[in-house]
């Protein structure tokens, strides 16, 4: 049985923008506003044609858009037309953390993200996780202990262990913020993922995930904090010490000159 949507959405004649635009914009408005849901056919291409009043071109090239956002899925042949897609929170995660890049957001930012998202992310799977969600946790852990020699395999696996739980939270909104999240602080450790480091963050984990088990929000919360306030005093100093250690030294002879020079 096909859904009643709420109300028909009314296509608008354009402000000062493209055609192709205009018609994208009012496609994700609709949909914002709650005219279409996951699924929903939006319609062939001679429909939006007759729908919009304008040539098959502009809606052509406003579909392909709102495919590349990920906004509809698009068939061809008979009984062919574009549907509203299904939601995916990887493409969404990605997406962001790529303009996170682009902003030039700093590592202390990254970790002060992980703090606020993990914290409620542990509260919400302590009291929602189902035992199916308490299987894949235990899966992903062990994966990431049989991993703790290696230094990449480790640190996705880690990560890994970490969107797990954001989806056993049962909060698709945090589950995407922790996805994003995880996509760039993962580039940002593994760097300095060393055997000590990855043995030191498997015992946190297991903390965490026998907190998850027991149903125990606050141990759950608890954990994650200190396990963030260690991570980030460690990535951090590593970080620094190794820019220093990147820097030239300057040579004994030149610094001798240096204030020779300043007093002419």
């Amino acid at each position: 049985m096909q859904r009643e949507k709420s109300t028909t959405p009314v296509w608008k004649l354009g402000r000062s923008e493209s055609t192709a635009i205009r018609v994208e914009r009012q496609i994700k408005e609709a949909l914002l506003d709650g005219h279409f849901v996951a699924g929903d056919f939006l319609g062939s291409e001679s429909d939006l044609t007759a729908q919009f009043g304008v040539s098959r071109l502009p809606i052509r090239e406003a579909l392909g858009r709102l495919e590349a956002l990920g906004v509809v899925d698009i068939r061809t042949g008979a009984g062919g037309g574009a549907r509203i897609a299904q939601g995916n929170p990887e493409r969404f995660s990605e997406a962001l953390a790529i303009q996170l890049k682009l902003i030039g957001v700093r590592e202390e930012e990254i970790f002060d993200a992980l703090l606020t998202v993990e914290v409620a992310v542990a509260a919400f799977a302590a009291r929602a996780a189902t035992d199916e969600d308490l299987l894949a946790l235990e899966e992903a852990l062990d994966k990431a202990e049989s991993l703790t020699d290696t230094q990449e395999e480790f640190t996705q696996a880690s990560m890994a262990f970490r969107n797990t739980i954001a989806h056993a939270s049962h909060n698709h909104f945090l589950e995407a913020m922790m996805q994003a999240v995880v996509h760039v602080l993962y580039r940002t450790l593994s760097p300095y993922t060393t055997i000590v480091a990855a043995k030191s963050v498997t015992t946190r984990h297991r903390a965490l995930y026998e907190a998850l088990r027991e149903r125990n929000a606050d141990a759950a919360q608890e954990v994650v904090r200190q396990s963030n306030a260690l991570l980030r005093k460690k990535y951090l100093a590593a970080r620094d010490n190794a820019a220093k250690a990147s820097k030239p030294a300057k040579s004994p002879k030149a610094a001798k000159k240096a204030p020779a020079s300043r007093n002419r």
